[in-house]
């Protein structure tokens, strides 16, 4: 009986061909998912589904908000897990699911995100002052289109709406695409470079292309580079996960509040962000930022490697 190598064994083209094949199989599946079997169960059309908003039937949000979480799962969180498992005998360790190495490095992450997120912001304001010139209609259309879905997305009336909206617009896609695209891609192409500069600018262009905010796409870029660099950094990627969650939980939770307090509805519907809030933001990430270079525990040089050096001495034929 022949054994199965490991998916390591294999050339680094073979091996990102076979991630992508598996990337490809689980969108697909994903998508036969949506389009049919629970399309059946809720009733709803993809049509539907892809038109909502903040005034659509609370049963079709309700579905929509589903299906986002399942997507998720079945593309950004199966497929990371699904073939770190199958390429070492060490998935965990292959993704960096390590704890870094200083616990101060959790509270860094998070101020670094906080005052991050001010700033992100009125980048993402400025981009939608831009005239687009002829294609300035269908970006307006697009980017309507997009903030209505996450308008619709954040529509929370009870406790428990708002726990299974965090989970899905939160948790899920902070594990999610933090393994998919630090664990995974970002690993692919440092093997193939010498430095990380352009592992992470690579990343971080694919990262922002899967986000439907068109206005949001370099805000989206910065902070995927931030999140690449605080797993450098950490030598964690459960920092970036971290990072990941604080960043999208706190709008999130903003917006439940909001419910119940309407001095932070105001702040969370309005479209322009203070100009103090940003100085005060770039004040509080510089800070947090140069805290964690100073106590930094960076990945090792051969952190992408697929053997271990002392495992090339035993590498079978």
């Amino acid at each position: 009986m022949v054994k199965m190598k490991y998916f390591r064994y294999f050339p680094w083209g073979l091996q990102l061909l076979l991630f992508l094949l598996m990337v490809f199989t689980l969108i697909s599946s994903a998508g036969v998912i949506i389009s049919s079997v629970f399309t059946k169960i809720t009733g709803f059309t993809p049509q539907q589904l892809a038109a909502i908003n903040p005034s659509s039937p609370t049963a079709l949000i309700n579905s929509a908000v589903m299906i986002q979480g399942l997507s998720s799962i079945i593309v950004f969180l199966l497929s990371p897990l699904l073939f770190a498992y199958l390429s070492t005998p060490r998935p965990a360790q292959y993704l960096g699911l390590r704890l870094p190495g200083k616990p101060i490095h959790f509270v860094l992450v998070i101020f670094i995100m906080l005052g991050a997120m001010p700033v992100l912001e009125k980048i993402q304001e400025l981009i939608s002052y831009i005239n687009f010139g002829s294609y300035g209609q269908s970006v307006k259309a697009a980017q309507e289109v997009s903030d209505n879905t996450f308008n619709a997305f954040l529509t929370m009336n009870s406790f428990g709406s708002f726990l299974k909206v965090f989970c899905i617009l939160a948790i899920i896609p902070a594990m999610g695409e933090e393994l998919f695209f630090r664990g995974v891609l970002l690993r692919f192409a440092k093997q193939k470079s010498s430095n990380m500069l352009l592992p992470i600018l690579f990343t971080a262009v694919v990262f922002s292309l899967t986000h439907s905010n068109i206005y949001g796409y370099l805000s989206i870029f910065f902070a995927a580079v931030l999140l690449a660099v605080i797993y450098n950094l950490t030598g964690s990627i459960l920092c970036s996960i971290i990072g990941h969650l604080f960043f999208n939980g706190t709008q999130i939770v903003l917006t439940y509040m909001g419910n119940f307090n309407p001095a932070i509805k105001t702040f969370m519907g309005t479209n322009s962000v203070p100009v103090y809030l940003v100085a005060a933001g770039a004040a509080v990430f510089v800070i947090s930022f140069y805290l964690l270079l100073k106590n930094k525990t960076p990945l090792p040089d051969n952190w992408s490697d697929n053997f271990t050096p002392e495992e090339l001495y035993q590498k079978p034929d």
